[in-house]
């Protein structure tokens, strides 16, 4: 199945392009808690020092660490991919996910042929694509896409390698490309229990966004929404119940998508993810979650604070 809009978060597995919604694995998730495979520890990063990209990088790998969701390693050919499909989104005057033949700076229509010419020998493979204004720093990108809760399931997935690019591609704009691999011979990132983003401690998380797309909210012209709640457990994840509360009380839930409530619109949010969106949250404020239901064929009860930044 090809992804219905050329914005969409892709995540690729096998040898043709699928737009996978939430799943979590190719295979690897099942019914019984596994035995960790998280990575904690990887090679340092030959990003230049204080540059964007070394930046972004630390930012995401902090953000993951933090959470149990492992560290990403960087990988060459990814990068050499990454780069490439930027340097096209600028020739072009472009944003997306896909290259059209015969135009300058072309390597490939869909990120599985783009990842090839670069010679990542793959099992599977994601993208994220996020614009965000030429005033903000790399750190705020990586949170845009993490506020995102399509683009945040592919950005904390279970792959092992990322190759990366920062820089203008539409007048006026900056773009920050991400390329996700799992090197074929190589197994998923799995915790072996339920995860969430964000979870205990992490600061600085969106208060309020909107403008993903496809939109979480079809139905609502213009929704804004709060940093959403990402839940990965194994396929058989159901999320019975989940609440925030802040300051002034109980925070509304736009919606609860997975397995047993809503169905996401979209299709992402399922087969071992789930997504609670909330309603806007305040800045510079600290809120609990708790999220509860059944996991691995196990209850399960998570009650963490987060905190969310200025923007």
């Amino acid at each position: 199945m090809k992804p219905k809009n050329e914005w969409l978060t892709v995540l690729v597995a096998g040898v043709t392009l699928t737009a996978c919604g939430g799943a979590w694995g190719d295979g690897g998730d099942t019914l019984t808690p596994a035995a960790s495979t998280i990575v904690t520890r990887v090679p340092a990063a030959t990003y230049a020092a204080n540059s964007s990209e070394a930046l972004v990088y630390e930012t995401l790998n902090a953000e993951r660490l933090q959470c149990g969701f492992g560290l990403l390693a960087q990988n060459a050919r990814l990068d050499q991919a990454a780069i490439a499909h930027l340097n096209y989104l600028a020739q072009n005057n472009a944003v997306g996910h896909f290259q059209e033949p015969g135009k300058a700076k072309f390597t490939g229509v869909y990120l599985d042929d783009r990842v090839a010419a670069s010679g990542y020998d793959r099992k599977q493979v994601g993208e994220t694509v996020s614009t965000v204004p030429p005033t903000e720093n790399a750190e705020y990108a990586v949170r845009f896409i993490l506020s995102a809760p399509y683009h945040a399931l592919v950005a904390l997935h279970g792959l092992r390698d990322i190759g990366l690019a920062l820089g203008p591609s539409t007048v006026g704009t900056q773009t920050l490309e991400m390329v996700f691999g799992l090197a074929k011979d190589s197994v998923h990132q799995d915790a072996g229990k339920v995860l969430t983003y964000p979870c205990e401690g992490s600061a600085g998380v969106f208060a309020a966004r909107g403008a993903e797309v496809p939109t979480p909210f079809p139905a609502e012209a213009d929704a804004i929404w709060g940093q959403p709640i990402l839940v990965k457990g194994a396929s058989d994840l159901r999320v019975a119940a989940a609440s925030i509360t802040g300051p002034g009380g109980p925070v509304v839930i736009k919606a609860l998508y997975g397995d047993g409530q809503a169905t996401d619109p979209n299709a992402w949010c399922t087969a071992g993810a789930a997504c609670v969106i909330p309603a806007a949250l305040r800045a510079n404020t600290t809120y609990t979650a708790t999220v509860s239901g059944t996991n691995a064929g196990a209850g399960f009860t998570s009650t963490f604070r987060f905190r969310t930044g200025a923007k």
